[in-house]
């Protein structure tokens, strides 16, 4: 671990102002002022991978961006990352290139339902699973997760019901799942794939996370359950959230049967969106191929800020209520105890404590009074953001 801190310093400050971040330059169209700490869009504050900075600057060098081929040892970076991570075995033929985990998911609605078809999903959850069916005329169809002390869980009875229904033609599952931090174990996964087996209902798994579990918990790629894999399923993966390259715009759609395969491919065909960014590509395949030492250095790194989060509000603000994440670096708050309203929770939030958190009520109405906090950051920063949600508290608490 010694030398990890030495060759991985997660605790340097990396100025982002003035470079085109959301995170931090968009602050006054997001929050309507540019006073607050920001911790709240998925990216982190750290570094990618040195192998990443270096494959992408050496393209660079050379003057001429143009019109760019997907070389094999791209695909074949995807297929053995997936192995030695995941033990999931992969076929190159199974991978189709998009411009993100976001516009793929939209792109299989498209082709595996038909306007009006019900699409389930499980919230409170990620906001643009709502937008990505509902622009597409697909109707919103909720199987809300069951809090048990904090700790969600899958409500199956409720599933199965939804699942039953004729017109629900897909699940779309998160998985980890943000922003409630659940990595599902293999047990969960099996019922949920045997339930949509039964009522013939695909699977589209946003497995954006999946790199990023902590100790004890294990991620179940969906598509890997049943003999010899799920061919009712599509799965969404990227290099983006695991090694900060997000803004490379490039991720995978994996689709084992070749009929889904197809539908798919034709709306990539029919969007004109085949080609990918010259440095997508490079950048990802440096990450895969170089960065795993990394990658494991920076889950020791934000396990501690789980661990630094969590005792910080158990001890300081035990009347907000927080569940350790077991994967994802992004943690669920509950202030129920303060605000009645998603409203007031952030007004609070931006103009008493000066912080800024994505809305709990984003992630639908089982997010009123919460909040995300994304903790990928240094931990100077992450425990500052905190003592400013302390101090307000106390004020808030004598008015």
């Amino acid at each position: 671990m010694t030398n990890r801190k030495i060759l991985f310093d997660f605790d340097k400050i990396i100025p982002r102002q003035g470079t085109g971040s959301r995170k931090w330059d968009a602050l006054e169209n997001v929050f309507g002022s540019n006073d607050v700490l920001p911790l709240w869009i998925a990216d982190m504050d750290f570094s990618s991978p040195k192998a990443v900075s270096t494959a992408i600057i050496e393209r660079a060098n050379h003057p001429i961006y143009a019109y760019n081929t997907q070389e094999k040892s791209i695909y074949q970076s995807v297929i053995e990352w997936a192995k030695k991570r995941h033990g999931w075995e992969i076929e190159e033929e199974w991978i189709l290139l998009a411009p993100g985990v976001v516009p793929s998911i939209s792109l299989s609605i498209f082709a595996l339902s038909e306007p009006g078809d019900g699409i389930i999903i499980q919230p409170p959850v990620y906001p643009p699973f709502f937008a990505s069916i509902k622009d597409n005329d697909r109707k919103v169809i909720e199987n809300p997760l069951l809090s048990k002390n904090g700790r969600y869980e899958i409500d199956f009875e409720d599933l199965e019901q939804k699942l039953a229904e004729p017109n629900n033609k897909l699940l779309l599952l998160c998985s980890p799942h943000n922003p409630v931090g659940r990595v599902w174990s293999r047990e969960e996964l099996k019922k949920v794939y045997e339930l949509c087996q039964k009522y013939e209902v695909d699977v589209l798994a946003d497995e954006i996370h999946n790199d990023l579990v902590f100790q004890g918990h294990k991620h179940t790629v969906f598509a890997s359950l049943g003999t010899p894999v799920c061919k009712q399923s599509v799965t969404f993966m990227a290099a983006s959230k695991t090694f900060n390259v997000a803004g490379l715009n490039f991720s995978f759609i994996i689709v084992p049967c070749k009929r889904r395969r197809g539908l798919i491919q034709n709306w990539i065909t029919k969007l004109h969106i085949s080609r990918n960014n010259v440095f997508g590509g490079i950048g990802t395949e440096a990450a895969y191929r170089d960065g795993e030492a990394w990658l494991d250095a920076l889950l020791i790194y934000l396990e501690k800020n789980a661990d630094t989060l969590v005792d910080f509000i158990q001890t300081r603000l035990p009347e907000v209520k927080v569940s350790k994440p077991e994967g994802t670096y992004l943690v669920w708050l509950d202030f129920r105890a303060y605000f009645t309203n998603d409203k007031e929770l952030q007004k609070f939030l931006v103009q008493t404590a000066k912080v800024g958190l994505n809305a709990g009520r984003n992630f639908g109405t089982q997010g009123e009074g919460f909040a995300r906090i994304n903790i990928a950051t240094q931990r100077s920063v992450l425990l500052e953001a905190l003592t400013r949600i302390e101090n307000a508290l106390l004020n808030y608490k004598k008015i």
